[in-house]
This record gives C-alpha cells, structure tokens and sequence, in this order.
C-alpha cells in the first residue's frame, strides 16, 4: 500500500492504496488537481509500480533503493532530483543524513524518502495551508520539498556552528588538554555535511542564472531556495577553514606544552643531580675524608647543596624553564 495525496486548489485529500489505485486516481482527477504519492524505507519496494502507473518510470530504479550522491537529472519530460536530507543531533555533535527522491512531470508527483527527517510531510502541510502553492502545480511542490530540505541544512548549520564556536573557545581558553579527537571528530561531520550539500550547488548556481535544464525550476521561488543552498555550502567550507585552523594551532600548543614539560624536566633533573652527585661521592667510603670529622662538616655539605641547588632553581625559573 502507497500514501498519496491528491492536491487541487481547492485543498489536499490523503489516500491509500496500490499502484493500480494510483493509476486509476490519477485519470479522475479533478480540474486543477494532481496526484502526488509518497514511499519511505517500509513500502520503497513498490516504486517501480509506482512510477510506471504514473508514467514516470524513465529512470528505472535509479534513485530508487541504491543510495546515490545529490544530482538533478531529466529524461523524456521526466524530472528526478535527489538530494540528501541532514539532521544534527546536539547531544552528540552528530550529522545524521538520509535520503530524499522525487520524481515529476509536471503533472504528478512521486517521492520516496528514508531517514528520520521527513521533508515530504513538511511539504505537504504547507501545500493544505497554502491555496497558492496548491495551484502552482507540482513545480511548487517540488519547491516546498527542496525549502524544507534547506531549512534543514540551515537549522543543522547552526547547531554545527555553534558546536565549531564553543570547540574554538576551549582551545584557547589556556586549558592543557588534548583536544585533537574532538577537532577531528567535527572535521568528520562537516565533511559529510558538504557531501550532502556540495553536488546541489552545480544545481543551485544554475536555477541562480536562470540556465536550468528545465522549465521546472525557473520560478523565483526556487532561486530563493537557490541562494539558500550556496550560502549553506559556503558556510560550510568556511567552518572547515575554520576546524582546519584551530587543529594545526592546537597541534603547535601541544608542541609548545611537550617543549614546556622537557624544559621541566631537564631543569629537575639538573637540580637533583647536585645532591645525587654529593651524595656519590661521600658514599665512596674513603679512608681520609677529613670534613667527615669536623664538628660542622655535615651542616656545611648541607648548605652547600642547598646553595647550589638554590641557584640553579632561580637560574632555571629566571628563564622561563621552571
């Protein structure tokens, strides 16, 4: 069983049934009207059906069950446009993706979606609310799709901005922890991010000079929708720079903390060899060792490892080492 929905201006009826159902529905439309049917990850076995009883199966099963990267393609009429839908969890700094498929001639409309963000329910409500983007046809249906995709990336942009922010200020708030798991962990999920955004701004920049390949997407709508696109990718690549830039500087403050520490420890090490060296040679049990009988021998030694051992303290924190 398939949902579908049969838009006309006058508002949006939902239904259920087959692609026979679908078939039928579609040649008893009323004026105006078009049928829009929606698969996800439970039913997406029947989009071969589908797209056949609505005459929209010129791509065969491409953008059906494989997962495929962002692309807009069109054949005989047909128009099919995948795009990656985006979430991001805040709890874990996690870019989550699914996967978004539409498939139109202008006259029907058929999607298919996986993943827990849903686009198409998005899209539909708006359609049920709006008598202007009813009438429009399955073009603005396609439009509402792809501006709520967008507004995904935007609000997940955000949140990953932030993220990026708050990782920036801890590395330079003058703490000494190794932050490199967490900086390569937010470089990961940028990078999946772009994957989902980068193929659409071909697209983006075409609708953007009005050369897109079909007459679909020349509405200002979806130039609107383009702008939003190319500035998310552009963001994106801007908070890569930004990740990029704080990894190496935090790479040289690890450098300059192990250069601090080996200063450290060399400064230490210098200091406890005056006493160990004292101490060696007092413990070589010679037979004339005359201090060893005298009555402030042993004060004398003392204050003669305290003085040195004094001045290579002040010498060494003098210069920075300790």
């Amino acid at each position: 069983m398939v949902d579908y929905a049969v838009v006309a201006p006058g508002g949006v009826t939902d239904h259920s049934g087959d692609a026979a159902t679908l078939k039928t529905a579609a040649r008893n439309l009323p004026d105006g009207a078009y049928l829009w049917g929606d698969l996800d990850a439970s039913n997406e076995t029947d989009l071969p059906d589908v797209l056949a009883a609505l005459g929209l199966d010129q791509f065969g099963l491409r953008g059906g069950r494989a997962a495929h990267r962002p692309k807009v393609e069109h054949h005989e009429g047909t128009v099919m446009l995948l795009v990656q839908t985006v979430w991001y969890i805040e709890d874990t700094s996690q870019v989550e993706t699914g996967e978004l498929a539409a498939y139109t001639d202008g006259k029907s409309l058929v999607t298919v979606r996986r993943g827990a963000s849903d686009p198409t329910g998005r899209a539909r409500r708006r359609l049920a609310d709006d008598a202007e983007l009813r009438g429009g046809g399955p073009a603005l249906a396609v439009f509402s799709l792809l501006d709520s995709v967008a507004s995904d990336y935007e609000d997940a942009l955000a949140a990953l901005s932030e993220d990026v922010g708050d990782l920036e200020k801890a590395v330079f708030s003058g703490d000494r922890k190794d932050r490199n798991e967490d900086i390569y962990f937010l470089i990961r999920e940028t990078l999946q991010f772009q994957d989902a955004v980068g193929p659409l701004t071909p697209f983006a920049h075409a609708v953007k000079r009005r050369e897109s390949p079909r007459q679909l997407f020349d509405l200002p709508r979806f130039r609107e929708v383009a702008d939003r696109l190319v500035r998310v990718d552009t963001s994106l690549a801007t908070e890569m720079s930004l990740l990029t830039t704080v990894l190496t500087a935090h790479q040289g403050q690890i450098g300059t903390w192990q250069n601090d520490d080996m200063r450290r420890i060399s400064a230490w090490a210098a200091i406890a060899v005056v006493p160990t060296a004292i101490a060696g040679i007092y413990g070589m049990n010679f037979q004339h060792m005359p201090e060893l009988h005298w009555t402030f021998g042993y004060p004398l030694v003392m204050a003669v490892i305290a003085a040195i051992c004094g001045l290579l303290y002040l010498g060494f924190k003098r210069n920075g080492w300790l």
